[in-house]
C-alpha cells in the first residue's frame, strides 16, 4: 500500500482534493479532523487544555473555545507549541494505527490530510508527498469568503505556516490550484495515473 501525505497552506484548496480523492473511492485520513474530535467536548485533548490553558478556553458544552485558541497561539508561538505537545503526538499515535488497519484490510493507497506536515517533521513518514499550493492573494481571498476572520489574523496564520517555496520544493508531487475547480480536478486524476496504483 502507498501512503501519500497531502498538504499545503490555508486556502490552498486541500479540502477540494481530499474530496474529490473520497468521491473516486479512496480513504483519505484528515488530521484536522481528528484534531477536532480531540478538542470536542468529551475530547482526548481536553484534560491537557483545562490543566494548561484553564477554564477560558472551553465552552459552555466543554469543546474548546477555538476562536480564543487560534488568536492566542497565533499570538504567542510559545503557547502553540504548549498546545501542539498535548495534541499533535496523539494525532500521530492514532494516524499510525489507521494505517496499520488500512493496509491489512488491502487498500492499495491511503492519502493522509496533513497541514502541519513539515512542521510537525513527519515528510519522512510516506511514500509520497503532495503539496497544494496557490498565490498568496488567492490563498487569502478564499479564507475571506469562507471564514468569519479577521484579514490580520489570516495574515498571521499563513505567515507561521511553513514557506511554500520550501514545500514544493521538498514535495514529490506539487499542484498549483490557481485556476477553477474543473481544472483542479484534472490536475488529481493526472497525479492518479502518475502514482499508478
Amino acid at each position: 500500500m502507498i501512503s501519500v501525505a497531502i498538504t499545503g497552506g490555508i486556502g490552498s484548496g486541500k479540502t477540494e482534493v481530499t474530496n474529490y480523492l473520497i468521491s473516486k473511492g479512496f480513504t483519505v485520513i484528515d488530521a484536522d479532523k481528528m484534531s477536532r474530535e480531540m478538542t470536542g467536548a468529551g475530547g482526548k485533548a481536553m484534560p491537557y487544555i483545562l490543566e494548561h490553558f484553564g477554564s477560558s478556553f472551553i465552552l459552555e458544552d466543554g469543546s474548546l473555545d477555538r476562536a480564543a485558541m487560534r488568536d492566542l497561539i497565533f499570538r504567542d508561538p510559545e503557547k502553540k507549541l504548549l498546545l501542539e505537545e498535548g495534541t499533535t503526538k496523539v494525532i500521530l499515535e492514532d494516524i499510525e494505527a489507521i494505517r496499520k488497519e488500512r493496509a491489512e484490510s488491502g487498500d492499495k493507497a491511503l492519502f493522509f490530510d496533513i497541514p502541519l506536515l513539515f512542521e510537525t517533521g513527519t515528510e519522512t513518514d510516506y511514500d509520497a508527498i503532495l503539496v497544494i499550493t496557490a498565490d498568496y492573494d488567492v490563498r487569502k481571498a478564499r479564507i475571506m469568503a469562507r471564514d468569519d476572520i479577521d484579514p490580520a489574523i489570516i495574515d498571521l496564520i499563513m505567515d507561521t505556516q511553513e514557506d511554500e517555496e520550501r514545500k514544493i520544493a521538498m514535495a514529490d508531487f506539487v499542484i498549483f490550484n490557481n485556476g477553477t475547480l474543473e481544472e483542479l480536478h484534472d490536475a488529481v486524476d493526472m497525479l492518479i495515473k502518475k502514482l499508478e496504483f
